[in-house]
Formats: structure tokens, C-alpha cells, sequence
């Protein structure tokens, strides 16, 4: 069921191998840079750059390495420094500390991550922004409470899901630089241990990896991992949101909209005539997963002195955890967007259905005019309990009560309760906010795909 939770683009950048090539990358790219400078022999640093490989490991030997050290980075530097030979064995991981590497490693394997994010996420608002226009002039039962308040317009009601998605997509490119940073300082991040050019060390492996260079150490500070994950969890819980939203549209008694079910899916294995909404379950579900991991990364940030390992150890979990349920959870959302059908001929019987009650207020404002809005309040209210008690709908209600038609006649009734007059600036501001994103995106993703270099 792994495909339900993940992606499996995702999980490769997840997986063992990955990890062990970024950290393979990281004690390159700081020996090459040692080299250069002098620190360690240039030889040492030319072995380094053949051996230290990910496809020169044995998988168990390392394990078994690591498990005898107790310590699975001593593991590493050891099962390297014996593939090395004794004298650049002595230059692996000169200077350098455990998370010095694990550190840059993550950021390394996130930036893998990343750049999966932008392109579903690309592809996830390319289809909601073709919903927008599709469904721009579409008039549809607003709701507030759970219970049916005024029309709005569908189109309108996307542009907003498209507005927030669009802001947390352009907050992930803002924060790249920022994020990608390396990791480099030493045991308690004073670049003791990288001697007098620990400046120009951290500066040359930063740019073969291509990072930020960072500030000051950044061994306690976790708010680079933290607000990655934040901005991910609230493009999360959009999609959470709107797979509610889709769920509640799906209902039978409501049956505005549908997943997109080809032949040969499945609804049931029970009842062969029903269609469920999973993919909707899908967006709520890894919503609550995502969710669920926030507190972790946030616990993270509580660390003693210069370093333990008590709360950093949450975030090798967290971290991994959201962007695999995120990759799952854009993906069912593209899926259930590009394929789902909205039922335009429901959606109207509805509206027509609902009408007088989904324009009461524009009613209220109607004979507000002549007796005072206060008034006309308590007058519909009265009208309404009016209708309940005798087991009739409003509208019956309303084209029959004489002190309606005393204030307004039939005609100007009936026209008052058109929805298609009470829906504000529902097509302006929906269409607008869908361009400028539109015009936004097309001209950041040329000009900036993804650069972990400072601005």
C-alpha cells in the first residue's frame, strides 16, 4: 500500500542509497577542499575523491562496521578508512564531525526532495488554475456552518484553494537559499578543528556542493528544517481541506462532484454500484499524518550546550515522513483535480433547489430598503419558522405572506431571488488572482528553477 502514502520518486530519495551517497558527497567535496587549500596531502584528497563512493560500498560490511561501532557515521569513516590504505585513510573526515556531515547530508537529500515538491506541486497547480477558468462562471451553493448560505461561483471557490497553494509554492523558492546551507563548524562549531583557513574550507565545500555558505554554526539552530517542514504542512493542509471539501461534494444526497473512476476501477469490493471518494480520504488522511510530525520537528529545536543528539534524532524521522506523505498527497490531489468530474447539471438543480434560502440575505437587503434592514431581519426569520411549522418551503411561504407582498410585489420577488444577481465580484476576483499566479509562475520557473546558492 506503499503507493497510497508516497511516491516512489519520493522514496528513492529516501532510501539507504541516497543517504549514503550524499554523505559520500559531503566528505568529498570537504577533502577536495582541504586538498586545495593544503591542509591534508593532495594525494590523500585525489584518493579520497576515487574511493569514497557510493558504489564502492558493501552494504553489510558497513552495517556490520556501524553495528560493532555502535556509532553508524564512526562505521562509515572506518570502513572507508581501510579501503583508503594507511595513509589516505588518516585524511577521511579530517577535521569534520558527525553532524557536520549528517547535517549537509540531509540538507543535500532535501534538496533532492525539493526539487520533486516544486515539480508536483508545478503540475498540481497547473490543473487547479485550468479549474479555475473552466469553472469561472459557474454559480454554486455557498456554505457556511455545514448548512447552505449564499452563492458563490465554483471558479471562485478554487481561485482561493489556488491563491493559498500559489503563496506556499512561492514561500519554498523564497526559503531555498536559506535552506540549503552547509552545515560545517566542528564538534562544538567553532572551526577549531578546520584550523586557521576554516573559512576558506567551509567556502570551497560549500561551492562544490553547491550550498549556502552558512553565518555562524548552525549545530543547535533547527529552524532551517523547521520552517521547510511548516511551509510544507500548510500546503498540506490545503490539500486537506479541499479533499473535505470534494469528499462533502461527493455525498449522494449532494452529488456535485465526482472522482474520476475509468474502467476497471473499483469502488467497492462489497457493493459493486457505488463509486467512494479514496482519493479524497487520501488528501484528509496524509493530512492528518503530516500533521501528526509538526510536533517533532518543532520538539527539535530544544537542544543542550553545543550538541546531543536527543531532539535532532526527531527530525530524521519527521522530515523523511512529511515529504514522502506530502509526495502521496499531491499526487492523489493532481490525480483527483485532472480526472474528477464536476457535475454541472447537479450543481444548478441544486442552486435551483436551494435558491430562496441561499439568497435570503440579498432579500433581507431588498426589503431593508423600505422598512430597515433590522426589521427585515426579524420579518424572514419570522417567515422562515413561519414555513417550518406548517410544513411548507420557504419560497411557498414567502410568495403567499402578505406582508412580503405588501413591501415588495412577485415580480420584484422572483427577480430578487435570482442567484445569478447576488454573487459580488466572484468572476472579477476569481479571474484575476488566476492570471497573476499564472503569469507569476510561468516567469519564476524559467528564470529560477532551483538554486541553493545565496541571493
Amino acid at each position: 500500500m506503499q503507493n497510497e502514502f508516497s511516491t516512489a520518486r519520493m522514496r528513492t530519495i529516501f532510501d539507504d542509497k541516497n543517504r549514503l551517497d550524499k554523505m559520500c558527497q559531503v566528505e568529498r567535496a570537504f577533502a577536495k577542499a582541504q586538498g586545495e587549500l593544503g591542509i591534508i596531502p593532495k594525494e590523500a584528497s585525489d584518493c579520497i575523491q576515487k574511493t569514497v563512493r557510493v558504489k564502492n560500498i558493501a552494504i553489510r560490511e558497513l552495517y556490520l562496521e556501524s553495528a560493532k561501532a555502535g556509532h553508524f557515521t564512526s562505521g562509515f569513516v572506518t570502513y572507508f578508512s581501510k579501503r583508503l590504505g594507511e595513509e589516505a585513510g588518516q585524511y577521511i573526515h579530517y577535521g569534520l564531525t558527525t553532524q557536520d556531515v549528517l547535517d549537509t547530508a540531509t540538507v543535500l537529500i532535501l534538496r533532492d526532495a525539493h526539487r520533486v515538491i516544486l515539480d508536483n506541486m508545478e503540475s498540481l497547480l497547473r490543473e487547479q488554475i485550468k479549474q479555475v477558468r473552466k469553472y469561472r462562471q459557474t454559480i454554486i451553493v455557498g456554505h457556511a456552518h455545514g448548512q447552505v448560505a449564499a452563492p458563490t461561483t465554483l471558479g471562485y471557490q478554487l481561485a482561493i484553494v489556488l491563491d493559498e497553494l500559489g503563496r506556499y509554492y512561492k514561500e519554498l523558492h523564497e526559503i531555498a537559499s536559506f535552506v540549503f546551507t552547509g552545515a560545517f563548524a566542528g564538534v562544538v562549531g567553532t572551526y577549531a578543528s578546520f584550523g586557521p583557513q576554516a573559512q576558506s574550507i567551509v567556502e570551497k565545500a560549500c561551492q562544490q556542493l553547491d550550498l549556502s555558505v552558512p553565518t555562524l554554526c548552525w549545530h543547535t539552530q533547527r529552524d532551517r528544517f523547521i520552517d521547510y517542514a511548516h511551509i510544507l504542512a500548510k500546503f498540506s493542509g490545503v490539500l486537506g481541506k479541499l479533499g473535505q471539501d470534494l469528499f462533502d461534494a461527493s455525498r449522494s444526497e449532494i452529488g456535485e462532484f465526482e472522482e474520476g473512476y475509468v474502467s476497471g476501477r473499483q469502488g467497492s469490493t462489497t457493493i459493486p454500484t457505488i463509486r467512494p471518494p479514496y482519493l479524497c480520504e487520501i488528501l484528509i488522511n496524509l493530512n492528518q499524518l503530516i500533521c501528526q510530525e509538526m510536533p517533532l520537528m518543532y520538539q527539535s529545536s530544544r537542544i543542550t550546550g553545543e550538541k546531543d543528539t536527543i531532539a535532532w534524532r526527531n527530525q530524521w524521522v519527521a522530515l523523511p515522513n512529511i515529504c514522502l506523505y506530502l509526495s502521496g498527497q499531491v499526487n492523489a490531489a493532481r490525480a483527483l483535480i485532472r480526472y474528477g468530474r464536476w457535475k454541472r447539471t447537479q450543481i444548478a438543480k441544486n442552486v435551483q433547489q436551494k435558491k430562496t434560502e441561499i439568497m435570503s440575505e440579498a432579500l433581507m437587503f431588498a426589503l431593508g430598503r423600505k422598512i430597515g434592514k433590522q426589521r427585515a431581519h426579524a420579518l424572514l426569520y419570522e417567515v422562515m419558522n413561519h414555513a417550518q411549522n406548517r410544513g411548507l418551503s420557504l419560497h411557498e411561504e414567502l410568495i403567499h405572506n402578505q406582508r412580503i407582498l405588501s413591501i415588495v410585489s412577485i415580480k420584484k420577488l422572483e427577480e430578487t431571488l435570482k442567484p445569478s444577481t447576488y454573487i459580488g465580484l466572484a468572476t472579477k476576483k476569481g479571474r484575476p488572482s488566476c492570471e497573476e499566479y499564472f503569469r507569476f509562475n510561468n516567469l519564476f520557473f524559467r528564470k529560477k528553477r532551483l538554486n541553493g546558492k545565496k541571493n
